[in-house]
């Protein structure tokens, strides 16, 4: 109770302070390294950012917990990495897509785009193979609404429906 909490993500902070909501959660921009600095810089208890950046930059160590999508859904999308190429040379890359990854992004990415979400909104969602699980928020973790199914569509609507 009342830790401080460094995040940049509304989603995150939302999520955070329906957790626990003696939470103090404060603003931290900047990339991994200045995210790191001001944590200590600024004596925060925590920050919360992505796991999957501190595993591509061989930050593992500063990892103290991951937590569990149950506990705190990602953004759509979180940790997939995406090829860019010029028109007519998707062949060159087609070998590196992952069918699975792509089927369980898309899902997440139309369930958000549905519900009318973005990086700045308070909406989540994560598709563990089986069922997709998304919320909604608002910005203080004061209401949430989680809901989970198969198909990314009835769960943008049940959770469209759930809105206050």
């Amino acid at each position: 109770p009342g830790m401080r909490i460094g995040t940049a993500s509304v989603r995150r902070r939302a999520q955070l302070l329906a957790l626990e909501p003696s939470l103090s959660i404060e603003p931290l921009r900047g990339n991994v390294d200045t995210r790191l600095r001001k944590r200590r810089e600024r004596r925060l208890d925590a920050i919360v950012l992505a796991a999957c950046g501190l595993d591509r930059l061989g930050l593992e160590r500063e990892i103290g917990l991951r937590f569990d999508p149950r506990e705190l859904l990602p953004e759509a999308g979180q940790g997939a990495l995406a090829l860019q190429v010029r028109a007519g040379e998707e062949e060159l890359v087609a070998g590196a897509d992952d069918h699975e990854t792509r089927r369980r992004v898309e899902a997440e990415r139309r369930c958000v785009s549905l519900i009318g979400g973005g990086c700045l909104a308070p909406v989540a969602a994560h598709h563990d193979g089986e069922r997709l699980s998304a919320l909604v928020a608002d910005e203080d973790g004061a209401w949430i609404e989680r809901r989970s199914g198969v198909d990314a569509g009835a769960v943008a609507r049940e959770l469209l429906s759930a809105l206050p």
